[in-house]
This record gives C-alpha cells, sequence and structure tokens, in this order.
C-alpha cells in the first residue's frame, strides 16, 4: 500500500485560505510512505474510516458549519499492484461517487492526477474534510505518526479533530 501526506509547507498555504485540496497542484511533491497490505493499525484505520463514512456523507449533504474540501481516499488496483489516492471535487449523485485523482501514481498506471474516475463505495479507504481549519477525518494518516518528523506529527494533530 501506498498512502500520501501533504508536506508541512503545503498546510500554510491552507491557512493563506487556499483549498486544501488544490494543494498537492501548489506544492512539492508529497511524500510518500510504504505501508505493508497486512499492517494491523493500517487495517484498523481503514476500517474505523469505512465504519464512519455516514458521517462524511452527512456532512457532505448538509454542509451547516462550514464544512468543506471534501476529498476521499480510494484504493486503484490494476496489473501493477494496488494503491491509494485521494479524489477531490467529489460529486454523489444519482447512486454515483465521481473525484478528481489528486496525487501522482508510483505503482498504477491505469490512472493519473487530473483524471476523473468513478469511486466504487467498496474502494474507499479513507476520507477528510475541513471544518472551521480543522481537519476531519483522514484516520490512515495517523497510522504514518510513526514514520513522520515529530514536529509534523504535532502540527497535524493540532489541526485534526474527531468527526
Amino acid at each position: 500500500m501506498k498512502f500520501k501526506r501533504l508536506n508541512p509547507s503545503s498546510w500554510l498555504i491552507l491557512s493563506c485560505a487556499l483549498s486544501l485540496l488544490a494543494i498537492s497542484s501548489c506544492s512539492k511533491q508529497d511524500k510518500v510512505i510504504g505501508v505493508k497490505d497486512d499492517d494491523p493499525a493500517m487495517i484498523a484505520a481503514i476500517s474505523k474510516a469505512r465504519e464512519t463514512l455516514p458521517l462524511f456523507w452527512r456532512a457532505f449533504d448538509k454542509q451547516e458549519r462550514g464544512e468543506k474540501d471534501f476529498a476521499l481516499k480510494v484504493r486503484i488496483t490494476d496489473k501493477h499492484g494496488s494503491e491509494h489516492f485521494w479524489a477531490t471535487d467529489i460529486e454523489h449523485r444519482d447512486g454515483k461517487i465521481k473525484g478528481i485523482i489528486n496525487n501522482d501514481p508510483n505503482i498504477v498506471t491505469k490512472v493519473k492526477m487530473g483524471d476523473v474516475i468513478e469511486i466504487p463505495e467498496a474502494d474507499i479507504t479513507d476520507w477528510l474534510y475541513m471544518r472551521e481549519g480543522k481537519m476531519v477525518g483522514n484516520f490512515t494518516l495517523k497510522v504514518l505518526f510513526k514514520e513522520m518528523p515529530k514536529k509534523e506529527v504535532e502540527f497535524y494533530k493540532s489541526i485534526m479533530v474527531d468527526p
């Protein structure tokens, strides 16, 4: 599995009122941390994200408290392997979910950054949105804290809130 995370300088852009979801196109290449498919902590994080997905959709549909910048992490598999991508500009209509790939691939070749894809709900592995300057969701990021510099971890913890 490959999970991407934004670098700290990208978050500065966010604080300057740019959209979280536009950051990857404005920042340096995201760092990639490899995680084994059978990593228990990542399996638990994905399970938690999938279990709480109705909270994401509730916020997405209502957007009552300044919620914005909705994104879904989706697992994409092809003959080269599996990789997880953030999809932005989410659409949820007529029982279908669509989004735009917001990361460059490292393994799979069937998608590239900027592609519009249909997202089967079964392939969603995480979600996030911003609410009043705080990040809601992004359960898989917490698993990566053990590989990140302490200062970065402290920063992300300071902006993350439970759903």
